[in-house]
């Protein structure tokens, strides 16, 4: 495991004093059913946050990160440890019923579908692999809206932003819930990211959660004058920090599924074996989803490097300041595929696991589907799609673990808060 507690340089010794602790945000990176981990992380991390009067008042997510960010805020007229067991519940008692159709009702008309497209027939067209109309259920109870919209209005939050990426532009839209406290950032030409003030409802999270090609594109409504078909914001922003940063954080925390550095340059030991398309898939996947997450912290860390030296001045008009963050996540880009698989085979392997499979076949489905091999990354993928209590409790398990190890270093009511990477 990589080691989380010590920076390169610690701050004291560079003579930094942090800033008072004013607006703590959370940033929660997508993850499909890896969202457990993140639960589990966040299920250590709010009480300690509480204890050290640094409890979050904005919450920004995409994908499964966009679900834990609105949960957080809907519950955000509770204690902190209720939270963090609310959420592990909700979690917990999520099944693959609850998110997408058995693949043995929906496979032939996928399959029809599919094929008519591919013979030019005049037939619906294919918009997602999956059924996931069990969803909309599930975003409907899991949540209390008008317990949410509550909060905001009694200040409980100062806002929550759920990312989302338009269909047809590909532009990230962020859709932002606000106290009259916050203001709603300006659209950022550079990274093409537009925000838009808005009640956050079940549409949003749908939509913010929807994985390219598994799940269907979802249609928003409302606010109208952004109303289109958008699909999963992890798309381009899956660790969305500069929302949050827009948002006018003074600390920023960021839970994730994978680590905030790259794999070391050194083979791994043991048997090589030439990669197979699954393979290829994983590596495609982080370059978009885990690569822009750390360089986007390590940036923010250098800037901090920069201001705290007196090298950075105000740039059109923003005045850069320094922003403390914590970082939560695995110790390698393989610990939560590594639970995955090792899951799948206590549940499915030997002759119990063969009459489990025949009961409900639709997790073994999806793994021969998404993957054939025995490969050292066949979890991974699966990882995202393995809504199973089994696999909930083990992530949760590692992200709880990982949270508790981040802060180790320091005594009750205190944050290892970081300046520098």
């Amino acid at each position: 495991m990589a080691d989380h507690r010590t920076p390169t340089k610690s701050e004291a010794e560079r003579g930094v004093s942090l800033p008072p602790v004013d607006r703590v945000g959370v940033v929660v990176a997508g993850a499909g059913a890896r969202g457990a981990y993140e639960a589990g992380a966040l299920s250590v991390l709010l009480p300690a946050l509480e204890r050290a009067g640094a409890r979050p008042a904005v919450f920004v997510g995409a994908s499964a990160g966009a679900i834990n960010a609105t949960l957080m805020a809907g519950l955000a007229h509770l204690t902190a440890d209720e939270v963090g067991a609310a959420m592990l519940d909700v979690w917990r008692t999520t099944t693959r019923s609850d998110v997408f159709r058995s693949l043995l009702l929906t496979a032939p008309v996928t399959a029809l579908r599919y094929g008519a497209e591919f013979l030019g027939l005049p037939l619906p067209r294919l918009t997602g692999l999956l059924d996931t109309s069990p969803q909309q259920a599930l975003a409907e109870g899991a949540i209390d809206w008008d317990q949410l919209q509550r909060n905001i209005r009694d200040g409980r939050i100062g806002a929550l932003a759920v990312v989302a990426t338009t269909a047809a532009s590909g532009r990230t839209m962020v859709f932002v819930g606000h106290s009259e406290e916050v203001t709603l950032p300006a659209t950022d030409p550079d990274r093409a990211l537009d925000y838009v003030s808005t009640q956050v409802g079940p549409a949003h999270v749908l939509a913010s959660s929807a994985i390219p090609g598994a799940f269907p594109a979802v249609a928003i409504d409302d606010p109208r004058e952004v109303a289109d078909w958008y699909t999963d914001g992890g798309v381009r922003l899956n660790t969305p920090i500069k929302p949050a940063l827009d948002l006018g954080v003074s600390h920023v925390v960021v839970v994730a599924t994978h680590p905030a550095h790259y794999p070391p340059a050194a083979h791994l030991p043991g048997e090589k074996h030439r990669p197979e398309v699954d393979d290829m898939v994983v590596q495609v996947l982080e370059a978009a989803m885990v690569d822009r997450m750390v360089e986007d912290v390590r940036t923010l860390g250098k800037l901090n490097e920069l201001i705290v030296g007196g090298g950075r001045r105000p740039y059109a008009g923003r005045a850069y300041r320094v922003v403390p963050y914590l970082f939560a996540g695995p110790g390698t880009r393989r610990d939560v595929g590594v639970v995955a698989r090792e899951v799948f085979a206590e549940q499915y392997g030997g002759f119990g696991g063969a009459l489990k499979a025949l009961r409900d076949p639709d997790i073994p489905l999806l793994r021969r589907l998404m993957t054939d091999t025995d490969g050292p990354r066949e979890g991974d993928l699966l990882s995202f799609l393995y809504f199973d209590p089994a696999f909930m409790d083990a992530a949760i398990e590692l992200g709880q673990q990982d949270a508790a190890r981040l802060l180790e270093p320091v005594e009750p009511g205190q944050l290892p808060w970081r300046v520098f990477p």
